[in-house]
């Protein structure tokens, strides 16, 4: 089969477009003919490596993967479309058995800082409890589900969030972004926002998003929740961008409010202001992905509220390079997708 493999953790270049075995499925394992695989920020960090995570080389990435069953197995037949969990685990510990798998110790995420190879190519072997079956939903639109919003699910969900609530989340034009835009509003928040320019704050304003602050235009992004919410401050904030906004979400969030942080795409070190902290007794959670079952949930909630993920462009297999090269330079608004069959 074709797929996109590195050999050695690099810049965009150790991408290479080749052919390779295709995958042999174990056991409890089910061969999934991959139609669309999504970009996220972590198959860029996966590729560019980090220090002191070792994975197996060479290495496919991926994990947000819709496709169909391959051939009948686990009582799934040839040709079913299916969506994938991406969260690997060991299915025997307390929080596999109490559905939540996402604490395990072995959790490990395909395509990503892992062993395990991803969705760039045009088959993958999964387990056959990871696979979601597709019913009135597009295939396009399951692609962005698993990783980014399903991330934003678990924060939102886990932080209580709610009708009348308030919430700020950075980068209306990310996968997060518009996940949590999209998911906030159905649940009846007043949404703030950030923005790069003029184009992606009108992209969150499509999106439904109350409050846009463009960041080239003000640098003070906390003064201006502060004066958007009265000087109260948001009852919620989620940080995916990690050092450069720590200290933005402290001072934006109310007293007694949450933090829920998943990212560090400005840096894995942060600065906090610990009395600000803990005067302001703030609550700060971390999100890993998310739960099967709360993938399931979502994709009921995306359903029942016809959450349509803006997608921004779609690549084929081949022009995996371009893609994320789209996604490092920022220059995209909604969710990049490859076409792999």
């Amino acid at each position: 089969m074709k797929a996109v493999v590195f050999h050695q953790h690099g810049s965009v270049d150790v991408l290479q477009y080749q052919d390779v075995s295709d995958p042999v499925p174990g056991k409890d394992d089910v061969l999934v003919d991959v139609d669309y695989c999504g970009v996220n920020h972590l198959d860029i960090w996966t590729r560019q490596g980090i220090a002191g995570k070792k994975i197996r080389l060479p290495h496919i990435c991926g994990c947000d993967i819709v496709g169909t069953v391959s051939k009948d197995a686990a009582g799934l037949k040839a040709g079913e479309p299916v969506m994938v969990y991406p969260g690997i685990s060991c299915h025997q510990c307390e929080h596999c058995k109490s559905g939540h798998e996402n604490l395990c110790s072995r959790f490990a995420i395909l395509g990503g800082l892992s062993d395990y190879d991803g969705g760039y190519a045009q088959q993958v072997a999964v387990p056959a409890a990871n696979l979601i079956k597709l019913s009135g939903l597009e295939s396009k639109t399951a692609a962005a589900l698993a990783v980014s919003y399903l991330t934003s699910w678990n924060m939102l969900r886990t932080n209580g969030a709610g009708k009348g609530q308030s919430l700020l989340v950075y980068g209306a034009a990310s996968g997060v972004g518009m996940a949590t835009i999209q998911l906030a509003k159905a649940l009846g928040m007043s949404v703030i926002t950030t923005a790069a320019g003029s184009q992606k704050a009108e992209f969150g304003r499509r999106l439904g998003a109350h409050h846009i602050i463009d960041r080239l235009q003000t640098k003070d992004i906390a003064g201006e929740v502060m004066k958007l919410t009265e000087n109260r401050g948001v009852d919620i904030v989620i940080d995916h961008v990690g050092a450069a906004t720590w200290q933005t979400s402290i001072a934006s969030v109310r007293t007694g409010g949450r933090m829920a942080v998943c990212g560090m795409t400005s840096g894995n070190e942060a600065t906090v202001p610990v009395r600000m902290f803990y005067s302001k007794q703030i609550t700060m959670t971390g999100a890993l992905l998310g739960s099967r079952s709360q993938l399931l949930e979502l994709v009921d909630f995306v359903k029942a509220n016809k959450i349509q993920p803006v997608i921004d462009s779609i690549y084929q297999l081949k022009e995996a390079k371009d893609a994320q090269t789209r996604m490092e330079q920022d220059l995209h608004a909604g969710k990049i997708l490859l076409k792999c069959s």
